[in-house]
C-alpha cells in the first residue's frame, strides 16, 4: 500500500478501531461537523456526527459480537477521496445468526475527518464512485 493510501486511510481505520471497542467519543471525533453519511440498506442521509453516532449505536446493539477490518484503502484520483473495502464479521444478538461479509464505502476527508460517506455492496460500483473504475 502506498504511502499517500496509508494517510488517506488512517481517518477511516481509526474510526472502525473505535467502533468495534464500543468507544463513541473516538468515533465521533473522527467525522466532519457537517458529515453526511449515507448507509447503503437506508433511503436517508445522517447528517452530522451525532445522527451518525446514533446510527452506529444502533447498528451495533443487534449483535452480541461484531467487528470490521479495513481491508483495503485506495486514494481516488481526487485527493481527498478514497474506496475502502472493509470486512464485518458478528453474531446477532438472540438469533446467533453470523455473518462474514465484505462492504465497500466511498469516502471523502475533510480537514483530516470523514466529511461524506456513501456505502455500496458492489466494490465495481464503489470504484466507479471513487473515480477510480477502469
Amino acid at each position: 500500500m502506498s504511502q499517500e493510501n496509508v494517510e488517506v486511510g488512517e481517518p477511516v481505520r481509526r474510526l472502525w478501531a473505535a467502533l468495534s471497542k464500543r468507544d463513541w467519543d473516538a468515533f465521533s471525533a473522527e467525522l466532519d461537523p457537517e458529515l453526511e453519511y449515507t448507509p447503503v440498506e437506508e433511503q436517508v442521509v445522517y447528517r452530522g456526527p451525532e445522527a451518525a453516532t446514533r446510527y452506529a449505536e444502533r447498528c451495533v446493539e443487534a449483535w452480541e459480537t461484531f467487528s470490521a477490518e479495513v481491508e483495503e484503502v485506495e486514494s481516488a484520483p481526487a485527493a481527498d477521496r478514497a474506496f475502502v473495502a472493509l470486512r464485518f464479521r458478528g453474531r446477532g444478538t438472540g438469533s446467533g445468526v453470523e455473518i462474514d461479509e465484505r462492504g465497500y464505502w466511498v469516502y471523502e476527508l475533510r480537514g483530516g475527518r470523514l466529511y461524506r460517506i456513501s456505502e455500496f455492496n458492489d466494490p465495481a460500483e464503489a470504484l466507479e464512485a471513487a473515480g477510480l473504475s477502469e
